[in-house]
């Protein structure tokens, strides 16, 4: 299409009809916002020379209708009949380009018998004396001078037809050309518009040609800045430094608008000559959490925290306490050292611990430092180069510090780590840099670390077998978890829960459980702690028939008293029905009071029974 910017009616009409005589398309427009409109179609403007500056910002190609020397002669010729002295001035009337050109060809016209005057608006203004003059003024700009001229005799020049058909065949001659370049521009702007990086760029005098909607949201830039210089936005800009010395300056760190952000400047060269240049920048929390999540899916363990502190079962007032305490520590950057014995669920703390602290976006990784051979948990924790050893993965493998970046890494059992590995863990802590197995290069780490044993380090210090530094680096905040045998008014709650997520795995469905075997439960020692207790459970759930857990279910649990005293049971309370009694009766009552399966399932003779209840005066 071709778009008639602005022409007056006479001149728009003979404009179309010679376009649509060599088959173009013709549009109408009378503002920039109507162009706007119509931006996404290809098209080229006619318009007059007065209008040529308000398009300039919209990157379209612009035919010009102009007048030449010969047309305002032809006018000045036609009136040359009438009574005059022929020697009034004579001034063309013209936009400040139209002169130039005007004077120009004037000047190269030989056979001129006399010097005319070349007026634009300036002129026009300067001069007060209009009478006496002969004004010769272009047919669509008569408007215009209409106003300004207080007097003197005014003349129309008329447009050639051979200056119409030139305008139409140039702009009939760009359509083609303007389709791909349209079409090559929304292309470019596709592309960088969708580019995570904000992108922006001038040309050779600073002016701005590109810029995404990234960058206009970090430079704070509103309204259409396209062509307007980069220093009315952001003064003294670095971009124009780049444009005179010609270097690229790459991963330069600034600040705009309290965000911190990375640079990359870039001059374009064409033919030995700076043309422009190109920044390329992005915050910097952004890079952050592009390599949290990068490292987190290189990660091929999968492992992630799952249990928040709030999921932890529990009422009692030590758990309760315990789970405060790590809500505070998880407010902190500091490391954790978790103690307690096997089985209470130390682990559960650390995930609770990540999800609560400001890392919680971050991987979490775990590894058993008991687990591991010494040279398979040194290049596990720090990684290692190809050809670093034999049977070395090609390319080499991150270790756990460089893929928890940004996160927390656990260490479980950390008093069983070798004397050598300890020392590389504390380097590490130290400087906050790792060194792969095989490797020269030091790579920055970003790691928390929370540690856990059911072992006393002091000891193993005293021992030699656990170095005093580490443990002093790792000791800054001690959480201890309490062993279930503290907490037994938690074990209903415990069951209840472990019942639920049995059922689901193993598609049972146990809906009952007898109050009895809580209060048998209870009365137990329970040296495996929490885990323990849901091995038990897991077995009951698994053997249960219908769907009830009663006194006979958890028989093989008490048959272990007669085999140590590591598993013996202990008085509860000092009530009138001591807990051992409580658990004869029901044993009797659930087998009819057989006492010889009553005896096997206690785990005792029937001796030893008959001499029970005695003692407790059951009958």
């Amino acid at each position: 299409m071709i778009a008639l910017y602005r022409l007056d009616k006479e001149l728009e009409k003979g404009m179309a009809a010679l376009l649509a005589q060599s088959g173009q398309s013709v549009g109408y427009f009378y503002s920039i916002k109507s162009i706007l409109d119509q931006m996404m179609n290809p098209f080229i403007v006619i318009t007059t020379e007065r209008y040529c500056e308000e398009l300039e910002s919209l990157s379209l190609p612009v035919v010009t209708i102009s007048i030449d020397i010969s047309d305002a002669k032809r006018v000045w010729e036609k009136q040359q009949g009438a009574e005059r002295s022929g020697q009034e001035p004579v001034v063309v009337c013209a936009t400040a380009k139209e002169r130039d050109w005007l004077k120009l060809e004037h000047a190269l016209d030989h056979t001129a018998e006399r010097d005319w005057q070349f007026w634009c608006d300036d002129e026009i203004h300067a001069n007060h004396d209009h009478a006496h003059r002969v004004y010769l003024i272009p047919a669509w700009e008569a408007a215009f001078w209409s106003g300004a001229l207080a007097g003197g005799e005014r003349y129309i020049i008329e447009p050639s037809l051979a200056m119409l058909r030139r305008a139409v065949q140039q702009a009939a001659s760009l359509v083609t050309y303007t389709k791909d370049r349209l079409r090559e521009k929304h292309l470019m702007e596709a592309v960088v518009n969708s580019a995570h990086d904000a992108v922006i760029a001038v040309d050779r005098l600073g002016n701005i040609t590109l810029v995404n909607e990234h960058a206009k949201i970090l430079l704070g830039l509103t309204g259409e800045v396209l062509g307007k210089p980069i220093a009315d936005y952001i003064p003294h800009s670095d971009m124009l430094r780049v444009l005179k010395t010609g270097r690229q300056e790459l991963g330069d760190v600034a600040t705009v608008l309290d965000r911190s952000i990375v640079i990359n400047r870039i001059p374009v060269i064409v033919k030995d000559q700076i043309v422009g240049a190109v920044s390329n920048f992005k915050e910097i929390s952004d890079i952050q959490k592009m390599e949290m999540s990068l490292r987190k899916k290189l990660h091929d363990n999968g492992l992630e925290a799952r249990y928040r502190l709030d999921s932890i079962i529990g009422t009692s007032a030590m758990l309760v306490e315990t789970r405060e305490q790590a809500a505070l520590f998880a407010k902190t950057n500091a490391t954790v050292l978790i103690t307690g014995e096997s089985g209470t669920g130390k682990e559960l703390f650390a995930q609770g611990i990540h999800l609560e602290s400001p890392r919680a976006l971050g991987p979490f990784l775990a590894v058993n430092c008991a687990a591991l051979p010494e040279s398979l948990l040194e290049s596990e924790l720090f990684g290692y180069e190809d050809g670093a050893f034999t049977g070395a993965k090609k390319g080499g493998k991150p270790g756990l510090f460089e893929l928890a970046h940004g996160g927390t890494l656990f260490l479980d059992e950390i008093g069983e780590m070798p004397l050598r590995i300890q020392v590389l863990l504390l380097r590490v802590l130290q400087e906050r840099r790792v060194r792969r197995v095989g490797g020269e290069r030091i790579i920055p780490v970003d790691v928390r670390i929370v540690a856990a044993t059911n072992r006393d380090l002091e000891e193993e210090i005293e021992k030699e077998h656990f170095r005093a530094d580490l443990y002093y680096r790792i000791h800054m905040l001690n959480l201890e978890v309490p062993p279930l045998r503290d907490r037994l008014s938690d074990i209903p709650l415990l069951v209840a829960s472990m019942i639920q997520e049995m059922n689901e795995q193993h598609e049972q469905k146990v809906e009952e459980v007898d109050e009895e075997l809580y209060s048998l439960f209870q009365a137990y020692h329970w040296p495996g702690n929490v885990r323990e207790l849901r091995n038990v459970v897991e077995r009951m759930v698994l053997l249960a028939k219908g769907g009830k857990l009663g006194i006979s279910d958890a028989a093989f649990l008490f048959a272990k008293k007669k085999r140590g005293p590591v598993h013996s049971l202990t008085a509860a309370t000092a009530d009138r029905f001591d807990p051992e009694a409580k658990r004869i009766e029901a044993v009797l009552r659930q087998v009819k009071h057989n006492k010889t399966l009553a005896a096997k399932m206690l785990g005792m003779d029937r001796t030893t029974l008959w001499r029970k209840m005695k003692q407790y005066q059951i009958e």
